[in-house]
């Protein structure tokens, strides 16, 4: 049973990882659909993320797991601001809005700004990737009890 919990969390990464990827580099191309894609990518991505729990006592996988979390949670918001591109442009036009609450949210729907937090959750997502599976190998040679 634990196996295909596994298998399940590992498709929906990796899946989720790819459509991330296809969304990201089609988006550059003005395809309508591409935010879509990365919204998908991003669900099962996230999921898998967040279903795959760490219980055991280590303190440096659980602070790794955390970046991971992290990483996660730049993605939702990523692909939130990836749609916001028409919610910019009515916020230009609604002269009705409070000026600093206007200029605020113009800054934040600005068309690129997904860009910034797509490099903050690569960040978060990247190194504990390769870090916790050295991790593992090291508690393996040592002996020390691991659950997952």
């Amino acid at each position: 049973m634990e196996n295909s919990r596994y298998r399940v969390i590992r498709a929906f990464t990796v899946t989720g990882g790819i459509l991330i990827l296809a969304g990201a580099a089609v988006h550059i191309t003005g395809w309508e659909y591409a935010s879509v894609l990365f919204a998908i990518g991003t669900i099962l991505f996230v999921t898998g993320q967040f279903s795959d729990r760490y219980e055991g006592d280590d303190m440096v996988i659980k602070r790794l797991r955390g970046q991971q979390l992290t990483g996660s949670v730049f993605l939702v918001l990523t692909a939130v601001l990836m749609f916001s591109g028409p919610f910019h442009e009515s916020i230009l036009l609604n002269q009705e809005i409070n000026p600093k609450l206007r200029t605020f949210l113009i800054e934040l729907t600005r068309r690129n700004n997904w860009i910034v937090t797509l490099t903050i959750a690569a960040l978060f997502e990247l190194y504990p990737a390769f870090r916790i599976e050295r991790r593992y190998k090291e508690l393996e040679k040592t002996g020390n009890d691991m659950k997952e």
